[in-house]
């Protein structure tokens, strides 16, 4: 990115002289009279190309930020043409009556009629002008993609604490019951918080790899369960070789059902976690029976969780994913499905 900015922006000037020099050398050949190149088609060519290069600079830093930036269409097409045909005009002028006063010592025959001459100017305004606006185009699209990628980071940003503070709380409620399967949370933890702090750094990550995370995730949360009055199911079948996901998309999900089915139920709970990936479509559904919720906080699809989740699938994946939220007095289901093509 630093060098593409250096070129674009230190080195413009040369890609204004580089730009100008190769038009230069191609009128001279279109213009030369003789085998080799003389004085005189030198001079023609320079002559020939001023007014056009005044021409090309009025476009780029007049009409184009006073007219065409502000969408006034019709008076910017009207000014072009009025800049093309005194462009021209001049030049006719200026080897037709003008040309024998500024050099004397030279005689100059232009063939060239006016409507050849709109025809030079106006390829060089035109030409000129798809140059910068795909300049602009270009830079406007990498600032557009920079924005999306800080977005995305600030929102997953968001989630990673919240998912830091129900993996201790976790840990903390074994603790206190002396479990001896505190040190194997701990561990589980680590691993998660290894990927949680340099691997879902990256924009996409691999899928395989943020499904195992989330199975340790689910591990070490049946630790502080009592398996009689809840139960957690995860299942993923389908090939997750060589594709990628955005990092710590489930998660949110997860940890809404985990809050509002588990521990808002005073009977028998359950969540259920199923991933289907064929053909290049990922389709995650994850069912919770609804607890008794007065006791906790306001569910997570109405808060920053499930929120920030659904901004990160529109920045990254737009069209190309679905999510269904279906909500009963007994149950809770999200569906989910990402075309990861």
């Amino acid at each position: 990115m630093q060098t593409i900015d250096f070129i674009l922006k230190k080195l413009r000037i040369l890609w204004h002289l580089l730009f100008w020099a190769g038009a230069f050398i191609v009128l001279l050949q279109m213009f030369q009279n003789s085998p080799g190149f003389e004085k005189i088609d030198v001079l023609y060519t320079l002559f020939f190309m001023l007014p056009i290069l005044l021409a090309v600079y009025a476009n780029l830093y007049i009409l184009i930020p006073l007219l065409l930036r502000k969408q006034y269409i019709i008076g910017y097409v009207a000014s072009l043409m009025m800049l093309s045909f005194l462009s021209a005009g001049f030049i006719f002028l200026l080897f037709e009556r003008w040309i024998d006063y500024i050099l004397k010592d030279y005689y100059f025959i232009s063939s060239l009629k006016m409507t050849d001459l709109l025809i030079y100017t106006s390829v060089f305004i035109l030409a000129t002008t798809m140059i910068k606006l795909s300049k602009e185009w270009f830079l406007l699209t990498r600032n557009e993609g920079e924005k999306t990628k800080i977005q995305l980071r600030n929102l997953q940003a968001q989630i990673n604490p919240h998912f830091l503070l129900n993996s201790l709380q976790t840990i903390y409620s074994l603790s206190l019951n002396k479990s001896e399967k505190t040190s194997d949370s701990i561990l589980q933890l680590s691993e998660v918080l290894k990927f949680t702090l340099y691997e879902s750094e990256d924009e996409l990550v691999k899928l395989s790899r943020e499904l195992e995370v989330l199975g340790d995730y689910v591990d070490m949360y049946r630790l502080r369960l009592d398996p009689i009055r809840a139960k957690i199911s995860l299942n993923i079948s389908g090939d997750t070789e060589d594709m990628k996901i955005i990092p710590m998309i489930f998660l949110p999900f997860v940890e809404n059902s985990f809050k509002h089915g588990l521990q808002g139920s005073e009977k028998k709970a359950y969540v259920d976690i199923d991933f289907q990936i064929k053909e290049k479509k990922l389709n995650f559904t994850i069912e919770n029976n609804v607890g008794n919720t007065d006791h906790i906080e306001k569910p997570q699809a109405n808060g920053i969780g499930l929120k920030n989740t659904r901004n990160r699938l529109d920045l990254f994946y737009k069209n190309a994913y679905s999510l269904k939220v279906e909500e009963t007095k007994e149950q809770y289901r999200v569906v989910l499905t990402i075309d990861l093509a």
